[in-house]
């Protein structure tokens, strides 16, 4: 509904029905125990993210792994491109800024990439914009290599 009908009324609250009783596969907990590093897509961090860390055994598991946990702000320049991830990050009462989606991740993440500065976590600074495959190239390995470098 936010995303088709763009109403102009703040959100009043956020529920991921579900997310209590809802596990993670063996496989995905293997997966983050095992990892030499896990990056968190440049995405929105409340609706798109949140429902994932909702769910009590993947937080947890994402707060114990030995590996190295980086975020993509979904931010380019300080905006968003697409997507109501203004509405939601205001409804979590966060600054739309690199500081603002590294406090949503705070326990979980040891850096953040984006192309604007934060002290809030370990970061790489670079450009974000994802619009064709080597700039998504680009990203990608940059951050991996930021992300074990961090390890």
């Amino acid at each position: 509904f936010i995303i088709t009908a763009r109403p102009s009324d703040p959100i009043a609250d956020v529920e991921f029905k579900g997310s209590r009783s809802a596990r993670p596969t063996p496989e995905v907990l293997e997966a983050i125990a095992t990892a030499r590093a896990i990056v968190i897509g440049p995405s929105n961090p409340v609706i798109s993210i949140g429902p994932m860390l909702a769910l009590a055994q993947l937080h947890a598991a994402l707060k114990e792994t030995s590996a190295p946990v980086v975020a993509v702000s979904p931010l380019v320049r300080g905006a968003i491109l697409k997507g109501p991830t203004k509405t939601f990050m205001d409804w979590a009462q966060r600054p739309l800024s690199a500081t603002g989606i590294a406090s949503v991740y705070a326990e979980l993440i040891d850096g953040l990439v984006a192309d604007e500065h934060t002290d809030a976590v370990p970061m790489l600074r670079t450009d974000v914009l994802l619009d064709d495959p080597p700039a998504r190239r680009r990203v990608a390995e940059e951050t991996l290599r930021f992300a074990l470098a961090l390890g």
